[in-house]
C-alpha cells in the first residue's frame, strides 16, 4: 500500500509515481476548516491554483468518461467536495509507465529518464462530514481511479500550441481519465436494551 505524502512542491527528481501521489493528495487532504467565508474562499483559491499548477491549460480531462470537459469543469467538480472536519488519503495502488522517447533533454542538454509518461492509480478518500450520526461523524467514502499522462511543460504536446518553460518542476498532466465514485460509510446502530 503507497500512502507516502510529500509535499505539492515538488523537486524534479520525484519520480512519476510520487509527483502524481503528491499532487493529487495535495488536492484532497487539507486541515480542518475555518467555518468563515474567507477560510472557504481561501481554499477555492488554494484549489485553483493547484489545479493550474498539474495541468496544462489546454488538458484533455475525462470525468467518469464524459468529456472531454474544461478544466474549469473539473475543478468544480473537486470543490463541491469540501466542507469537511477532515480529508485522508489512502493510496491502494499505483505504477508508472515511463515515456520511452530518450530525445528529451533537461535544461543542461542531458537526457532526463523518468519525468514524462503515464501513471495510473486507485485511491480512497476518506471525508470525516461536519454533521454526526448517533453521536458518530458521519464519514463519505470516494473512490477513484485515474490514468494521467504527463509531460513538460517546454515540450510540445499534441493538441497544444504551448511550449513555453517554466521555473521549478515543469511536468504538467496533459490528459486525465478520472472515474470516481462516492458512497456514505455504514452506520452501525446497536439496538435498544429495554429493562
Amino acid at each position: 500500500m503507497l500512502n507516502e505524502h510529500t509535499s505539492a512542491a515538488s523537486s524534479p527528481q520525484q519520480s512519476l509515481t510520487k509527483w502524481v501521489q503528491s499532487q493529487f493528495s495535495g488536492l484532497y487532504e487539507h486541515p480542518s476548516p475555518d467555518t468563515s467565508d474567507n477560510a472557504q474562499d481561501t481554499d477555492t483559491n488554494t484549489t485553483r491554483s493547484r489545479i493550474q499548477s498539474m495541468f496544462t491549460p489546454t488538458a484533455q480531462i475525462y470525468l467518469n468518461h464524459t468529456g472531454p470537459v474544461p478544466l474549469e469543469e473539473f475543478t468544480k467538480n473537486l470543490e463541491q467536495t469540501f466542507g469537511t472536519n477532515k480529508t485522508e488519503v489512502e493510496w491502494k495502488e499505483c505504477f508508472e509507465v515511463p515515456d520511452n522517447n530518450k530525445e528529451e533533454k533537461d535544461d543542461n542538454h542531458e537526457v532526463v529518464e523518468g519525468e514524462t509518461g503515464i501513471v495510473a492509480g486507485y485511491l480512497i478518500i476518506t471525508r470525516t462530514l461536519k454533521f454526526r450520526i448517533r453521536a458518530t461523524p458521519a464519514k463519505n467514502y470516494t473512490h477513484v481511479s485515474l490514468s494521467a499522462k504527463i509531460a513538460r511543460e517546454g515540450t510540445r504536446v499534441q493538441g497544444s500550441d504551448r511550449s513555453e518553460e517554466k521555473s521549478g518542476d515543469s511536468r504538467r498532466i496533459v490528459q486525465l481519465f478520472y472515474t470516481s465514485a462516492s458512497k456514505a460509510a455504514p452506520v452501525h446502530i446497536q439496538g435498544v436494551h429495554r429493562t
